[in-house]
């Protein structure tokens, strides 16, 4: 049955296949709401039942290495399989044709939110938003935390992670996940030589049959390829890279397959740079490289899907001043309501905005919002094709799931600290309300607040003082509406867009930006 689905996929034209693929993820990229697993029964419905070109096992695959990988699951797993079905210019292919409806709607919302930012509904309906936003990202942590932390240690080092994040702020973020993978690598290797300790004295027999079970099984049947495959796979990328753009030249003298794959990704991102150098030796500006290489380092280091960018997102805010906490706020609510990941969505907005600002030009901001998009998929693609090359040896490698361990672990605790930054934009109370840029407390500063007003005005008791830290911590009306959303959000579980909605309508009656109408 499998070999007659693998022909029946070869009898299609190859570039007939491009077209079908392109169309197929384009379309599932219109209606790609809720995120990557939300797509996992269209992708069996399209591409099982209806064009038998994979199985559901398969996608089973995809999805379980999708999620250990650097970028969104769904863009992953869109990698995978047009890297399956038309090989490598197929996984490139399949990917843009997956963002590409979330970049032209994220990109026309841009505009629209750069002429209406100043207006009264507007601030009001994303001070209510924002409220709705933080409770969602509660209830994607708790949904996100049955699988990511499976005992003590991993919870210990998603709370060491957290508490990292948002107390020190001079470490990247970065280093944590590095730590992150060392920690969880070391850790269950410790687990597992307990584990075999307590059994030597018992049967040395079942020690080797625990090993057998724990080790991957060498099957040759299951991996496609060599390990010279891979070598000149790698090769190809690294001649790409130092040929540059007169690597796709060499492509007609090349035979080598996997040679030839490489060449071909290495062009690809070669053509990106080629068109960053081109606009800065023309505009004297360097932006578009500042702008591709900060998203393809974020692309690189979030693990866990859309969801794992927002601390990263939130950190490159803070480095270069391209955005604030409220704005990425926003854009999180916009990315709820919205097809395509979190990731993927600020970064089209944050390209044009940053490109208009440089180059005060509408087609240099389209241009830029391209070069942000490509840069934070780029990494995706890269590991995601590798990966594709020995992807049976990939999944069943114990050392690689130890090292996963702690990453999966560091990204609870870096979408932990990312929840803070947004809990303080939407129910913490501003600092000084006549501000020109509001500033909002937080719990050290909040506790500061009243400490100095007790050194003003003497007298109060325990009860007083709390009283007093919560009127400087909280807006009243946004804890209110925050508790009421997290009845609702946990108890009903409807689709992220009601309840963005519904916080819309309550900051416009309860005015909670403080913008009159």
């Amino acid at each position: 049955m499998e070999e007659a689905k693998n022909i029946e996929l070869k009898q299609i034209p190859y570039f007939k296949r491009l077209l079908l693929l392109f169309l197929l993820f384009f379309k599932l990229g219109i209606v790609n709401f809720g995120g990557g697993y939300a797509l996992l029964p269209l992708l069996s419905r399209e591409l099982v039942d209806k064009r038998h070109w994979s199985t559901n096992s398969e996608l089973a695959d995809y999805y379980a290495v999708g999620q250990c990988t650097p970028g969104a699951i769904a863009v992953n797993v869109s990698t995978f399989i047009g890297y399956k079905v038309c090989g490598m210019l197929g996984g490139i292919i399949a990917t843009l044709a997956f963002v590409s409806p979330a970049f032209i709607i994220i990109f026309v919302i841009a505009v629209a939110l750069s002429n209406f930012n100043d207006n009264p509904f507007v601030i009001n309906a994303l001070a209510g938003i924002n409220v709705a936003v933080f409770v969602l990202i509660l209830s994607a942590i708790v949904k996100l935390s049955k699988n990511s932390i499976v005992d003590i240690w991993g919870l210990l080092i998603a709370i060491s992670v957290a508490l990292l994040s948002i107390f020190v702020k001079v470490i990247p973020l970065y280093v944590y996940v590095i730590i992150a993978a060392i920690l969880g690598f070391l850790i269950k290797y410790i687990i597992e030589k307990k584990k075999y300790s307590k059994i030597k004295p018992v049967n040395e027999n079942k020690i080797e049959e625990a090993e057998e079970l724990d080790s991957p099984k060498k099957d040759e049947n299951n991996i496609s390829i060599t390990k010279n495959d891979v070598l000149m796979f790698l090769f190809g990328l690294l001649a790409g890279a130092i040929i540059g753009l007169f690597g796709i030249f060499t492509l007609s003298i090349v035979k080598n397959k996997k040679y030839r794959n490489g060449l071909i990704i290495a062009s690809f991102f070669w053509v990106i740079i080629g068109v960053c150098l081109l606009v800065s030796l023309i505009t004297n500006n360097f932006i578009f490289f500042s702008i591709y290489f900060n998203f393809f380092r974020i692309g690189a280091c979030a693990f866990g899907g859309g969801l794992a960018t927002l601390p990263f997102l939130e950190e490159l805010g803070l480095d270069t001043g391209w955005f604030n906490q409220e704005q990425l706020t926003a854009m999180l609510a916009i990315s709820e309501s919205t097809p395509g990941a979190m990731g993927i969505n600020m970064s089209t907005y944050v390209g044009y905005t940053v490109s208009l600002g440089a180059y005060d030009n509408y087609f240099l901001a389209f241009i830029g919002s391209i070069i942000s998009t490509l840069g934070l998929v780029s990494p995706s693609i890269i590991v995601i094709i590798i990966v594709s090359l020995f992807l049976q040896k990939f999944s069943n490698n114990k050392y690689v799931g130890w090292v996963f361990y702690g990453l999966r672990a560091a990204s609870i605790g870096l979408i932990c600290a990312a929840a803070y930054s947004v809990l303080k934009v939407s129910i913490f109370d501003v600092v000084d309300q006549g501000a020109a840029i509001r500033e909002h407390y937080d719990i050290v500063s909040a506790f500061k607040a009243t400490i100095d007003y007790y050194k003003v005005n003497e007298g109060g008791n325990f009860f007083s003082f709390i009283y007093r830290y919560f009127d400087y911590l909280f807006e009243f009306k946004a804890l209110a509406l925050g508790l009421f959303f997290c009845i609702i959000v946990f108890k009903f579980k409807k689709h992220p867009i009601f309840y963005i909605a519904l916080g819309a309508v309550f900051g416009i009656l309860l005015q909670m930006g403080n913008a009159s109408l």
